[in-house]
């Protein structure tokens, strides 16, 4: 992370083989955990099914042929349910999607997927709220949340490591040049904005005038007249 800010020209293209094979090995659990999360998402906390997102918050204690029994949620057990994964959660979708900023994806695709990460947890973790007060609707957003959740980590994750191993091999390949990076701190200025003796480059002190311009323009020397 220090590198994105302190190293202009660092991506992930471009980074050392240990730091390459640390983030391999962390995206790699991260798909995995995607995967686990899916299985167990299918079964149980929710499932692919508004019956089943129901059953999770509400129970099922009258169904005498359910395999599995399960109790109403209180409040209680909901905002602990909240609590537990709002940190967690956030702060993974936090670290990947930071990873995702040093990949030549468009700023587009990279402000879409944020959204789409932070709606899907906020989708998942307050729709079973909105299904103890008796909202149907809410049965659909806890699906759809679990769901944009898990693919938003599972595809930020593969972009990143597609960019640190195949797109390199794929632009030496048809003789591409590297992608320049972004400017994290501060967005390129325009040729007409660019002050000709330099300047803090986050704008600091722009409004200053220069010294040679701070000096007054001199009244006009009088003109002597004839006696």
């Amino acid at each position: 992370m220090t590198q994105f800010y302190k190293q202009s020209g660092f991506t992930l293209a471009r980074a050392n083989t240990s730091t390459r094979w640390l983030l391999t090995l962390f995206l790699l659990s991260v798909i995995g955990g995607c995967f686990v999360a899916a299985l167990q998402y299918s079964s149980s906390a929710g499932g692919f099914s508004a019956e089943n997102a129901r059953e999770w918050v509400l129970g099922n204690e009258d169904d005498f042929e359910a395999e599995v029994l399960m109790g109403e949620k209180t409040p209680r057990e909901l905002l602990a349910f909240i609590h537990d994964h709002i940190f967690s959660l956030g702060m993974l979708l936090f670290v990947v999607l930071h990873l995702v900023e040093l990949t030549p994806w468009s700023t587009a695709i990279k402000v879409s997927l944020a959204f789409l990460g932070f709606g899907s947890l906020a989708g998942l973790l307050f729709s079973p709220l909105a299904i103890a007060s008796g909202s149907n609707l809410a049965l659909y957003t806890q699906i759809i949340g679990g769901t944009s959740l898990l693919l938003t980590l599972t595809l930020g994750s593969l972009a990143c490591l597609d960019e640190m191993w195949w797109a390199p091999m794929r632009r030496r390949r048809r003789g591409k040049a590297e992608p320049p990076p972004s400017a994290p701190l501060f967005p390129k200025k325009k040729a007409e904005d660019v002050t000709p003796n330099g300047g803090c480059p986050l704008g600091y002190g722009s409004d200053k005038k220069e010294s040679g311009d701070s000096s007054q323009e001199e009244p006009p020397e009088s003109i002597a007249t004839d006696q």
